[in-house]
């Protein structure tokens, strides 16, 4: 597999590997159904992490301002209906709905985050990353 920058598209040696998230994963799924998927490995490269992180700083704040707008339309469509004309199921599932279509549109904009570990090596290893302790503490061995 071809190690490939998100933000440049060129091949790399090295850089900070991205997280295959469920986003990422559904792409994939759907290239793989229609034979194009090319199996990269996603990373960003040295010279791409300050455009990368101005467009996921963009994605972050977009997905708050959807979430936010999604949450007065299912409340505005939920608490509205009592107040005026009584209970009224069609307002919810239409509240739902519409919430829901809210917040896919953030995937528009979508840029996954990078893995935990910092910078990869140029072998494919993470670097710097120690297993934790304390998962190890009080764990007893049988004999």
């Amino acid at each position: 597999m071809a190690k490939v920058c998100i933000v440049c598209s060129k091949e790399v040696a090295g850089g900070h590997k991205v997280e295959d998230d469920s986003v990422i994963r559904a792409i994939r799924k759907i290239k793989r159904q229609f034979g194009v998927a090319r199996n990269n490995e996603l990373y960003v490269c040295e010279g791409c992490m300050e455009e990368y992180k101005k467009k996921r700083g963009k994605y972050e704040r977009d997905l708050v301002i959807h979430a936010v707008l999604a949450a007065i339309v299912l409340i505005m469509m939920v608490v509205l209906p009592i107040f005026t004309s009584g209970f009224s199921l069609t307002a919810i599932v239409l509240g739902v709905l519409l919430a829901a279509i809210i917040m896919a549109f953030s995937l528009f904009s979508h840029w996954p985050k990078i893995a935990d570990g910092g910078p990869a090596k140029s072998d494919g290893v993470a670097s710097g990353k120690k297993p934790d302790a304390k998962k190890h503490i009080g764990k007893r061995k049988r004999k």
